[in-house]
């Protein structure tokens, strides 16, 4: 389903250090969550409606966007394997992204309202694929990856 996006990457640290570093990364940036044999899913993740939210902003990444804001959940599960490295699945509930998405569309619409064809398509066309690409590909998608695999490396 294109609602949830389902990422799957290798570390070489015990799966025990990848599941509790994965923790402080979602408690660091207000990711409430349960961690269980493992595997650690989010119970509530932050929500930033004003650009003047402290939430929205993160330091983790090159951006300057906590991507958690614009998720609705993150599951993610490690394996450990007989070689000692660790499989990591990582799912992203992406609905929140595609509200947001839904959103500017829709706002486009009411700007394209007055505008002439052909410049009225134009412009819900433009904004729809630029709020796709940027909230729902991006910050939904892979800056949320990109954080917690930069965060496993870090340390």
């Amino acid at each position: 389903m294109v609602m949830h996006k389902t990422y799957e990457f290798v570390c070489p640290m015990p799966a025990q250090i990848v599941s509790a570093r994965i923790e402080a990364l979602l408690s660091k940036e207000g990711v409430r969550y349960s961690a269980a044999n493992l595997s650690v899913v989010s119970t509530r993740t932050p929500i930033a409606i004003l650009g003047i939210q402290r939430r929205l902003y993160s330091r983790s990444n090159w951006v300057g966007v906590n991507p958690f804001t614009f998720v609705s959940g993150v599951e993610v599960k490690c394996e450990q394997d007989n070689s000692g490295l660790t499989r990591v699945t990582l799912r992203v509930n992406r609905f929140r992204a595609f509200l947001w998405t839904a959103f500017w569309i829709a706002c486009s619409f009411l700007a394209a309202h007055n505008i002439p064809e052909p410049g009225g398509s134009i412009l819900v066309i433009v904004v729809g694929c630029a709020a796709w690409l940027g909230i729902v590909s991006f910050l939904g998608g892979y800056l949320v990856k990109k954080e917690i695999v930069d965060h496993l490396k870090d340390q």
